[in-house]
């Protein structure tokens, strides 16, 4: 009795498997119905990482174009890039990623980034495209001196200082409360978006805080997009490739 009991038990613990059409299914012991989807079992490459814009050119180019079908690129995010073909109907429609394309080597910028005089000056050089905005706040923070006082005066939409043997601004004029910079953030390739920062400066240094929204990442992605539209112009031209954000 007891081992009739006991495989009994067994037997109506085990899941039930039910086949419709092509489709099978397994329904749990709670109730829970779940499809059973088949390993692919196909051979398909694995994706190819890459680290730059003209690596992914030069491999469409020479190998992906000549599929017969056509290729899809997209770009997700400001750091990355993908590329694979249409989905196969053999393989339960699998669609292979061939490569994809990171951005691995940007320095990137916060949201809002405080740091001393020096510091920023030397962040600025380092880790943006010059521009004239990029140039003012350089020869800002050169005329800046660390000392023992210093009386801010902030309006709200202005900064000016006021030295006393302490921070000196050489030049009596207001502090810009709003530049455009363009830090690196995306692929070091292609020009990088611009940025609206709003310009703090206290006791301890001076913050360049972000002021678009964000709006700057699908700028990059349409920086990034026309790069390979200019790239891969012929092959776009002839339905070959297809790049979208």
């Amino acid at each position: 009795m007891l081992k009739e009991l006991f495989e009994h038990i067994q037997h109506t613990a085990q899941p039930i498997i039910h086949k419709e059409g092509e489709t099978t299914f397994v329904v749990t012991t709670n109730g829970v119905v779940e499809e059973l989807i088949p390993t692919i079992d196909l051979p398909h490459p694995d994706t190819l990482p890459l680290n730059s814009l003209d690596a992914l050119v030069k491999l469409v180019r020479t190998e992906a174009a000549n599929m017969d079908s056509p290729l899809y690129i997209t770009i997700p995010s400001h750091l990355t890039v993908r590329c694979f073909g249409q989905p196969d109907p053999d393989a339960r429609y699998f669609r292979q990623v061939y490569y994809e394309a990171k951005a691995t080597d940007v320095p990137g910028w916060g949201e809002s980034v405080e740091m001393g005089f020096e510091e920023m000056q030397i962040a600025l050089r380092t880790r943006f495209q010059e521009t004239a905005d990029a140039v003012y706040a350089m020869k800002l923070l050169s005329d800046i001196s660390t000392g023992s006082k210093v009386t801010f005066n902030n309006s709200g939409i202005a900064t000016s200082v006021t030295a006393q043997k302490g921070v000196a601004l050489q030049t009596n004029e207001a502090i810009r409360p709003i530049v455009t910079l363009r830090p690196y953030r995306t692929f070091q390739e292609v020009e990088q978006p611009e940025s609206i920062f709003l310009i703090r400066v206290n006791e301890r240094g001076i913050s360049f805080t972000e002021a678009d929204g964000g709006m700057w990442k699908l700028h990059a992605r349409e920086i990034v997009k026309a790069f390979l539209e200019a790239k891969l112009a012929d092959l776009v031209a002839s339905d070959a490739v297809y790049i979208a954000l």
